[in-house]
């Protein structure tokens, strides 16, 4: 059975700003704290269902990375930008000290391979459906322009762009679209000011795990318009004794959305 955790908000101070970083649950014995990293045109609710059962096992903090949701924009480039402010309030929050264990969807998982490398005690990633890897897209259409509909107050029109684009990136079938996934992609593409398709579309995913010791698990939904899966798995995973993957079926892009049961304890299993 699950439990709502409640939700306790930190505005970390940084340069003339600040990061919004989520706390969940409390320290546990034996285990990590577990840092979640959202996605492109994304907030922490990218990983809305799955906060809980994370939560009832680790110690968790999912930000708003700068430049989204309620974080500020501090710089357009990637290292002062994003990598930086990340590390800083992330150490503010936990201590420069403190081991953790980092899960990164889509853009987050390019920032999480990042971080892996100028943050010391990253013990384990786990990277969801992770941008930066430069191979081929399966893309299922052009995304559709939501800025007027928004502005000119046409909310009817504006969701229901909102529901189209969820269908072409992020989840496999209209019939999981559903109210809560349009309200968190909603809030979140209004929110969001750091450009991230320009840093992460050329790719440099590879490279940073080539660089990273740690074990690192690599999910995608086999649905996933952002990319060919068996393509990265040989890329990215076959051969590399500390890497080992999971493709889950019947899912796209936004897998911990879509098939949060079952990513819910593969995270479990692998981080525990």
């Amino acid at each position: 059975m699950h439990t709502t955790f409640t939700k306790t908000t930190h505005q970390i101070p940084y340069l003339d700003g600040t990061v919004s970083w989520h706390e969940f649950g409390a320290p546990r014995a034996g285990t990590l704290p577990l840092v979640l990293l959202h996605g492109g045109h994304g907030s922490w609710e990218h990983w809305h269902r799955n906060i809980d059962a994370l939560a009832d096992r680790f110690h968790v903090f999912a930000p708003d990375m700068p430049g989204f949701g309620a974080s500020s924009l501090f710089d357009s480039h990637f290292q002062p930008g994003m990598i930086e402010p990340l590390i800083a309030s992330l150490n503010t929050l936990v201590g420069a000290e403190q081991a953790i264990n980092v899960a990164g969807f889509s853009f987050g998982g390019f920032v999480a391979a990042h971080l892996a490398n100028q943050r010391a005690g990253i013990h384990k990633l786990a990277l969801l459906g992770s941008a930066g890897h430069g191979g081929p897209r399966r893309p299922r259409g052009e995304l559709l322009a939501w800025r007027d509909l928004y502005h000119q107050k046409d909310w009817d029109g504006f969701h229901a762009v909102m529901r189209e684009n969820l269908y072409q990136q992020m989840i496999s079938s209209y019939d999981r679209i559903d109210p809560l996934a349009i309200r968190i992609h909603s809030d979140a593409c209004v929110a969001t000011r750091f450009k991230s398709k320009p840093i992460a579309r050329p790719g440099g995913l590879a490279e940073q795990l080539q660089a990273y010791a740690g074990p690192a698990f690599l999910i995608w939904g086999e649905h996933d318009a952002t990319c060919t899966p068996e393509y990265l798995v040989e890329k990215l995973v076959n051969g590399k004794p500390n890497r080992s993957h999971a493709l889950i079926g019947d899912a796209g892009h936004w897998v911990q959305y879509e098939k949060a049961d079952q990513v819910n304890q593969l995270l479990i299993n692998w981080f525990k």
